[in-house]
């Protein structure tokens, strides 16, 4: 599957990536990266906060997630995440530039009614708005939200991350216009040891990927994202300056 044209580059990890190369994969360009922090209202990815603190020494964009379970009572599961964030982060649960807005990954049921799952979902959601001060993203896959829950649009008022692999255009589900983020394929990259990994695409440029992350637009690019943003040199003999788009 080819890179979306337009687009802005970047992955997600969890445990099963294990530990990531992380100054090797913004090498290879990726701006920005999901780490799972948690699942449910217990279980604790080990390798969050490692993630967390190795994405922010490699100048990648972070950002953290929660994987849900409806049959988990959801205020617990946002205490459980908010946790997690904060033992990775200082000890508090605000997001910082350079920090993406938190995720929750929307894709069980657990035998749970549709219109429950979508109410524990908005538990969460504001719960985590409150604490981290960003308005959280709703990630899942097409099938689920439209086969599953029934294609509800109660949620459209958070940016949707959607997946949706091997097409060239995402369909956009329950209520949404556009989406923020598209999970588009599993490929190996280097810097991931561990085979396969979920790429993803931001919808924007460079520059509107930094303010979702809480950087002002006159705030200074690092060298490393300067690399990943410059645009290609004119050729002949008066060769313009590189851009920051």
């Amino acid at each position: 599957m080819a890179f979306p044209s337009g687009a802005v580059p970047g992955l997600d990890v969890s445990h099963y990536q294990e530990v990531v190369d992380w100054p090797t994969v913004a090498g290879g360009g990726k701006a920005f990266a999901f780490a799972k922090a948690s699942e449910g209202g217990s279980v604790a990815d080990v390798y969050f906060a490692d993630n967390w603190s190795a994405l922010r020494g490699a100048a990648i964009l972070r950002g953290a997630y929660h994987f849900f379970h409806p049959a988990t009572d959801a205020a617990s599961q946002a205490d459980f995440f908010l946790k997690r964030l904060a033992n990775a982060n200082a000890g508090s649960t605000q997001l910082a530039p350079g920090d993406l807005p938190a995720a929750l990954d929307l894709e069980v049921s657990d035998g749970i009614a549709a219109g429950d799952i979508v109410a524990g979902a908005t538990t969460w959601l504001v719960a985590i708005e409150q604490a981290t001060g960003r308005k959280p993203i709703v990630y899942t896959y097409v099938d689920f939200w439209k086969t599953t829950l029934g294609n509800p649009q109660d949620l459209s008022g958070y940016p949707l991350w959607i997946s949706e692999l091997k097409v060239t255009s995402p369909t956009i589900p329950g209520g949404w216009t556009s989406w923020i983020f598209w999970q588009f394929a599993k490929q190996t990259m280097s810097g991931i040891s561990t085979g396969l990994v979920d790429v993803d695409a931001f919808n924007g440029s460079m520059n509107d990927l930094r303010m979702l992350a809480g950087i002002t637009p006159t705030a200074t690019l690092s060298s490393t994202e300067k690399l990943r943003t410059r645009k290609p040199r004119a050729t002949g003999t008066n060769p313009r300056k590189p851009k920051v788009r």
